[in-house]
């Protein structure tokens, strides 16, 4: 920073001005130009929170004169020149910080999501939702303080367009891996089923307005409709396979009828001999991950604990991040399981 130049002095001059009673709408046009002006000086000196300041000031001006569009694009620049700030510090103090800056980022998100619910834009503030809530958990871990915006996001999604269904559904997947990683599996297990259902349910709509469906019922599918293609396609596999592993490590007691439905899919020899199978997953899934999920699933229920080494090894590279780290609490309890059923046999 230049030290012959007071920054903090230069923002309470033009703070000053705006505190003057006449010409009101004039000074605030000054202002923001000052600002303006002041906050790229401070961006050539990386001084990124005080440049973000500058950016809050310009959004307060443009909020006192009922431009909406200008401060909420100043307020953007704020919260991003205090993502930079936080960055900074975290480099400089080698990853200790009081994460300062990203309170400041979450209250300037928070603020902007506000204020186009204000204005009726539910898309943009889920847009904005899920923005800073992929930068709370993929650039800081920070999982529960993320959670609420995937599901915030979510809420503002629903009943919207049918454009927006798939914009949805991979923010339930998002949503549904943090739930694993803070160990909440009952409520991923619910929300992958959920996703299920819904591309279904989507499905079926686009297909035949005229059939009734039960968005909970995944039966007597292939008797009515093909199977659907492309991006769904993967999209319904992805969550299945990840609801069955779910419903392997969870074990709960009571199944649902759509749970029992799945773990049968995959644990009857007839699911691929029958050509008319009604469960749509795996009519859209790729064969050989079928059999290997289905020996999975048969080796867990007879606790074959020889065989889940080497079936881990072959679905590994099948399966997605969140699919592995499910297998691997599969594998970790059941050997527990098994260690401990050794000694107490002993």
């Amino acid at each position: 920073m230049d030290v012959n130049y007071d920054y903090n002095l230069a923002f309470k001059s033009i703070s000053e001005k705006l505190k003057k009673k006449f010409l009101r709408k004039p000074n605030v046009t000054d202002a923001i130009d000052e600002y303006t002006a002041l906050s790229k000086q401070l961006d050539q000196e990386e001084s990124f929170s005080l440049s973000a300041a500058c950016w809050q000031q310009v959004a307060k001006c443009y909020h006192s004169v009922g431009n909406f569009v200008s401060e909420s694009a100043a307020l953007q620049n704020a919260a991003k020149n205090y993502l930079q700030s936080e960055t900074a510090t975290a480099i400089e103090s080698n990853n200790i910080t009081f994460n300062e800056d990203l309170l400041s980022v979450m209250s300037i998100y928070d603020e902007l999501i506000r204020l186009n619910c204000d204005q009726n834009e539910r898309t943009l503030s889920a847009k904005l939702c899920v923005e800073l809530a992929d930068i709370l958990a993929l650039k800081y871990e920070k999982y529960f303080e993320a959670i609420p915006y995937y599901e915030r996001a979510i809420s503002l999604s629903s009943n919207s367009e049918s454009s927006q269904q798939l914009h949805v559904v991979l923010i339930q997947l998002k949503l549904a891996a943090l739930k694993v990683f803070t160990c909440d599996y009952l409520t991923a297990l619910r929300i992958y089923t959920e996703i299920t259902n819904s591309i279904c349910s989507i499905y079926l709509i686009s297909s035949n307005r005229s059939g009734s469906f039960r968005g909970s019922d995944l039966t007597n599918l292939n008797s009515f409709y093909s199977k659907p293609q492309g991006l769904w396609t993967k999209l319904l596999t992805q969550a299945d396979i990840s609801k069955l592993l779910l419903l392997i490590y969870s074990n709960p007691t009571k199944l649902q009828p759509e749970h029992k439905q799945t773990i049968e899919a995959y644990s009857s020899f007839q699911t691929l001999a029958n050509t008319s199978t009604n469960y749509l997953p795996v009519m859209c899934m790729n064969r050989n991950v079928f059999i290997l999920l289905q020996s999975f699933v048969m080796a867990c229920q007879s606790n074959d604990t020889n065989s889940l080494h080497t079936l881990q090894k072959e679905l590994w590279p099948h399966l997605t991040d969140i699919q592995n780290y499910i297998l691997n609490l599969i594998i970790d309890k059941i050997f527990n399981s098994s260690y401990t059923d050794d000694l107490l046999s002993q």
